[in-house]
């Protein structure tokens, strides 16, 4: 399904959405540029893909979904407003000969008319914070999110240890590409510092001294032996096993 981009206010002409990443805001090299008072330089993104629309907010930027405050990365549908400062935004199918008229929903057991529910985007993976500032946080990844201390990364960290633009997470399947993107303190995998790697479920990632783990939500932890520790153990099985056939062979030999 095409979507586009209704202006109710008139004060510029529909703009159809392709696949792909519309930026949202007053910079002059945004892709849906606004001068209106309140609109932050990147006020926020669309993320266009195969599955729908979704709005991306950075932190500390209010954006209203239906009038509501939203954050993070929600899902938008057919017929909701996007709200910015005092900018009102719709998305349409484009396949809509004519913009309709806003059509409030019932509640059929609460018998009042109420605004579209606003439907959080369930992440496959996530980060969370195990120190710092960041700890007990979780940031859920379900596109690529820049790490750093650039104002408008994705994951924020304002440290001077950290670089404006550190590091890149990618989802991809059943792993998330992790990149350095040229800091001065590295990036961390399980406590070996990486250029490019694949982490998993579980795996612990540091920027500098900051630590996450990646997380799969629902899916339990699973308690790793590393190969080290089981070479360890095998000289101690394989004197153990010996010694009891020897026990056996002496009782079975009397």
């Amino acid at each position: 399904m095409m979507m586009k981009l209704v202006f109710p206010a008139g004060d510029r002409p529909q703009m159809l959405l392709d696949q792909g990443v519309y930026r949202i805001g007053s910079a002059a090299d945004a892709d849906v540029a606004l001068a209106a008072d309140g609109i932050e330089p990147l006020h926020c993104e669309l993320q266009v893909g195969t599955q729908g629309v979704q709005v991306r907010v950075p932190n500390g930027i209010r954006v209203l979904v239906n009038e509501r405050p939203v954050a993070g990365l929600i899902a938008l549908r057919t017929d909701d407003t996007l709200g910015l400062a005092s900018t009102r935004i719709r998305l349409l199918d484009a396949a809509a000969e004519a913009v309709p008229a806003a059509q409030p929903s019932r509640n059929a057991n609460a018998g009042d008319v109420n605004a579209t529910m606003v439907r959080p985007v369930m992440p496959r993976f996530a980060l969370r914070g195990l120190s710092g500032e960041q700890f007990g946080r979780s940031f859920p990844l379900h596109a690529s999110l820049n790490v750093g201390r650039a104002d408008d990364a994705g994951l924020r960290i304002p440290l001077d240890s950290i670089s404006r633009l550190h590091a890149r997470l990618t989802p991809a399947g059943d792993e998330v590409l992790l990149e350095d993107m040229g800091s001065a303190n590295g990036t961390w995998l399980n406590g070996k510092r990486i250029t490019r790697a694949q982490a998993v479920h579980g795996d612990e990632i540091r920027f500098d001294t900051q630590r996450f783990q990646l997380l799969m939500p629902g899916q339990p932890l699973q308690t790793q032996v590393s190969a080290t520790s089981s070479r360890r153990r095998w000289p101690w099985l394989a004197a153990l096993a010996l010694a009891v056939a020897a026990g056996v062979a002496f009782w079975l030999s009397r």
